[in-house]
């Protein structure tokens, strides 16, 4: 939010001017009349009348930026209690001592509780609304900033939404899936029909359990075979599962369908080679490793993983992983129960 006014430079300069001049201007109503206004307007009290204006609004601003600074009281209510009463009652002060100081020095009297209760009545009620500018303007701020935290929560949330939607339907591996099959179809038709129950069981999978939080990982690995058997009509490196040595652990549905396919994706296309992917259970992680021959422009790292990461942060502090050595690339995924 931008900075209250009454600190911009031109203000600080300006307004003490017109302030003054308009305190003088009440006083002089007070003690004269309107025809008499002309005859005493510009003099020595005048001037008088706006260094005090300068002075009482220079004290109103360093008011505010000190207890802007303070943190206590916490109350907003109690501080801003504090702040008023403080800043009339030093004003007060100020006032009745530059009063005196004018009168004994320049008028050579001592001024009486009349004109002191004029003056400081005028630069109390200025100095009062110096503090409600500051106020209000805090409570601007404060409704302001609400709102815009409002809006950037809806805004993160319908982003996480869409990720959410794009990555249960996986456009990219929708669209190269019915391309396959409308090529297979003119060929084979009953290969066709295979496939697309493939891809059928497969999307039913990753659309009926995006509402689930966790699922076995044998029932993600049942899908995830049947995914390997789709790959083999698209143009990238075969995948077969190798070793599997699992248990009763949970997964966050589809993480390892993601994984598989961005193995497949960044992996070198070899048409006599298939790559074997080895998921192994150990004490609190569940490795996916696999002999890496990664694309140049296309590796797989850990910020491909972030929505896997995100969604796996609910579960466990457990850090996902991406360890590359010289022959072989492993995903470590925490391992995750239902307590």
């Amino acid at each position: 939010m931008k900075q209250l006014f009454v600190h911009k430079p031109l203000f600080r300069l300006l307004s003490p001017l017109f302030s003054g001049t308009l305190v003088y201007l009440l006083i002089l109503l007070i003690n004269n009349t309107i025809e008499e206004l002309g005859v005493n307007f510009f003099g020595q009290e005048l001037y008088v009348c706006i260094g005090l204006a300068y002075l009482i609004q220079e004290y109103a601003r360093f008011s505010i930026v000190i207890f802007k600074r303070l943190k206590k009281p916490t109350s907003f209510f109690a501080k801003t209690l504090v702040q008023v009463v403080s800043t009339i009652l030093i004003s007060i002060v100020l006032v009745s001592l530059a009063m005196y100081l004018y009168f004994t020095n320049m008028l050579y009297y001592t001024p009486n509780s009349t004109e002191l209760l004029i003056f400081n009545g005028i630069f109390s009620v200025i100095s009062l609304i110096y503090v409600l500018l500051y106020v209000s303007h805090q409570f601007l701020h404060k409704v302001n900033t609400e709102k815009l935290e409002k809006e950037e929560w809806a805004r993160q949330e319908i982003e996480e939404e869409f990720l959410d939607f794009k990555r249960d339907i996986n456009p990219e591996l929708f669209f190269e899936s019915l391309e396959a099959i409308l090529v297979i179809m003119k060929e084979d038709v009953d290969k066709a029909e295979e496939i697309t129950d493939r891809f059928a069981m497969v999307y039913r999978y990753l659309l009926s359990k995006s509402k689930n939080e966790l699922v076995p990982i044998s029932e993600e690995l049942k899908i995830l075979e049947e995914l390997l058997q789709l790959f083999t009509e698209l143009p990238y490196r075969k995948l077969q599962l190798g070793k599997l040595s699992i248990g009763d652990t949970m997964v966050v549905p589809g993480s390892l369908l993601q994984i598989t396919e961005l193995i497949m994706r960044t992996t070198i296309a070899n048409k006599k080679k298939d790559l074997y992917i080895d998921i192994e259970e150990s004490e609190d992680v569940i490795c996916i490793k696999y002999i890496h021959e990664e694309k140049i422009l296309n590796s797989l790292l850990t910020t491909n993983l972030n929505l896997i990461k995100k969604s796996y942060s609910y579960y466990t502090n457990q850090q996902l992983e991406v360890v590359h050595e010289a022959d072989f690339k492993s995903i470590y995924l925490p391992k995750l129960s239902l307590a």
